[in-house]
């Protein structure tokens, strides 16, 4: 007779921790009891194998601030040519605060860097401060009109302006999405119950998602690659298709180079594989880049919550 821990033992422990993200990615703050029932697993395997991908993989769960409420309302998408190695490079732009993911991957283009402005202008001045550097070529730039997918763009916003205690808690989570709420208390010298009510508000207002996210590159476990896709026709198949792949985390519909840019992730290259074929299969989709993350530089989507919020 095979005992419940057995049958944790011959559980695929690759598809176990990807259903994980993925229950993380929809609620940071699930407990280890709620992720357990929700997979059908023990709660000590729940919990081993949430530690394991915090510690090991590189997952972590986090609270970031909506673009919106940060008066971020330009967000684009950048492929750098460069001239000579890129390392140099894509380190020197990940020190500008705007560039909140700056990433080395395969390719004609080298280095991928998505960036955040509150207006077109500050996007020109960064955009020259990038040409400026020395053995940058040229830049392909691609504009989200609509984020379809991504744990740091709310799904609703609600007319709310954080109080300085909100701001504190923010900044806390933005360190560790699960922090208990009796840690945050202490910290704000408030009840639990208090900022239990506190940090529902700012959820349900769409002020922050707290959301697994994953590393940009590849590690032991898992491929990640960038997409690039150029459509003929209607819209409505991609984006549906999109939608409904759970291999694709984040997504946008965008203006440029591209009509929807994504990042497809896979424990395996045929998981990644099948994602791309199943997008090449749509007599919608007119052509398909793509690019492999090799070195996350830079991701700084939870950035501190003093340059996020201007109270």
């Amino acid at each position: 007779m095979t005992t419940p821990e057995g049958a944790d033992a011959q559980r695929d422990f690759g598809d176990l921790d990807a259903a994980l993200v993925r229950a993380l990615q929809s609620d940071g703050r699930a407990s280890i009891l709620d992720l357990a029932r929700m997979l059908g697993i023990s709660r000590d395997l729940a919990s081993q194998r949430v530690r394991r991908l915090i510690d090991e993989e590189g997952v972590k769960v986090v609270a970031a601030v909506d673009p919106g409420f940060a008066g971020h309302e330009v967000l684009v998408h950048a492929m750098l040519d460069v001239e000579g190695a890129a390392a140099s490079i894509a380190h020197r732009i990940a020190d500008y605060s705007d560039a909140v993911l700056v990433s080395l991957v395969s390719g004609m283009r080298p280095i991928v860097v998505e960036f955040r402005h509150g207006d077109l202008g500050e996007l020109d001045e960064m955009l020259a401060a990038v040409r400026a550097i020395p053995g940058v070529r040229s830049i392909r730039l691609t504009t989200y009109v609509e984020v379809l997918k991504g744990f740091f763009v709310s799904n609703a916003r609600k007319d709310v302006s954080p109080d300085p205690i909100d701001i504190a808690i923010i900044a806390m989570l933005q360190r560790d999405g699960r922090t208990s709420f009796k840690t945050l208390s202490e910290e704000v010298h408030l009840s639990p119950s208090s900022v239990r009510e506190r940090v529902a508000k700012l959820l349900d207002a769409g002020v922050i998602r707290i959301s697994a996210i994953r590393p940009g590159g590849i590690s032991r476990s898992r491929f990640s690659i960038g997409l690039g896709i150029s459509a003929r026709g209607d819209l409505d198949a991609i984006r549906e298709l999109i939608l409904a792949t759970p291999a694709i985390d984040f997504a946008a519909r965008t203006h440029g180079s591209f009509d929807f840019i994504a990042t497809v992730h896979g424990h395996v290259s045929g998981e990644v594989l099948a994602a791309v074929e199943s997008l090449r299969s749509l007599a919608e989709v007119a052509s398909l880049d793509s690019w492999t993350h090799l070195d996350l530089v830079k991701e700084g989507y939870a950035r501190s919550v003093g340059q996020e919020l201007q109270l």
